[in-house]
């Protein structure tokens, strides 16, 4: 990873990191040299960059209602933290597009999705949902952050750095959808319902991507790496099965995403990527 360039957003609480990793020859098999295990996180990249600019689009169209400035200067390095997430994870699909794995549909169906999402939905809408979804990438963001073995699964350096940067990114602004959608008069009954739709719909979602990935990689029937996945991430300590009880946290009256301190492991590993 080349060293990167922090611009900080004056008062903001964390900055904007202007990064640039080299993904030239990464091995798309980086979880244990295994294809499931490791194409599951290329199906959630598929979706990052369409994803991410949902996520802008919703916290931008909200800003004319918001009057706190502390509030105002957040958004405006989420906003820049979430471009920058977009721009490197489309670079990273683009490296493994020349290595076989298109996920181009996916994210043109993100982008269709998006544009029609804009339009359909109020602005309050379309921040509860970017608050559930933000609240799953909190919380992976969490459990990988806190698991050693997990970090040691991850057999290429510049692909656990870009995980580890930007889950550690996603845990420094966790909070700022939610309190926009405070702040603009948003109910706890609309951030619930957009809880139970994403969290009907992520499965679904992911899967059919990871599905077209171990496909093009000619890896669709290969048991052996299905168990291991299986196993991995969903077995008695499967990886997501752990995430479970912090996931339903969102449906607690009172909930707010700082109420989890995440300052120890955010400190560990802004020094091991060298981050400010």
């Amino acid at each position: 990873m080349r060293t990167p360039v922090s611009i900080h957003q004056k008062g903001s609480s964390f900055p904007v990191r202007r990064m640039d990793f080299d993904f030239s020859n990464i091995n798309r098999h980086f979880v244990n040299n295994d294809p499931a295990s490791s194409h599951v996180w290329t199906a959630f990249q598929a979706y990052f960059p369409e994803g991410e600019q949902f996520f802008v689009d919703s916290v931008r169209d909200a800003k004319k209602w918001v009057k706190d400035e502390a509030l105002l200067r957040e958004i405006s390095a989420f906003i820049g933290q979430e471009a920058m997430h977009g721009k490197e994870h489309l670079q990273a699909n683009a490296e493994l597009k020349h290595q076989g794995i298109n996920v181009n549909v996916w994210d043109a169906r993100t982008r269709w999705a998006r544009r029609k999402l804009n339009k359909l939905l109020s602005v309050k809408a379309r921040l509860a949902g970017t608050a559930a979804v933000e609240h799953y990438t909190a919380v992976i963001a969490e459990h990988i952050m806190k698991s050693e073995e997990f970090h040691n699964m991850i057999i290429d350096p510049t692909i656990k750095n870009l995980i580890y940067w930007h889950a550690m990114e996603e845990s420094e602004h966790r909070a700022v959808a939610f309190d926009t959608h405070l702040a603009i008069g948003g109910s706890y009954s609309q951030r619930a319902i957009a809880m139970t739709i994403v969290s009907i719909g992520i499965g679904p979602v992911v899967l059919a991507a990871m599905l077209s990935c171990m496909k093009q990689d000619g890896e669709l029937y290969n048991l052996k790496s299905w168990m291991k996945f299986t196993d991995l991430y969903f077995g008695r300590k499967g990886v997501f099965r752990k995430m479970i009880p912090d996931l339903l946290k969102f449906y607690k009256p009172g909930f707010h995403p700082m109420q989890t301190n995440m300052d120890a492991p955010m400190r560990l590993w802004k020094e091991r990527l060298s981050l400010v």
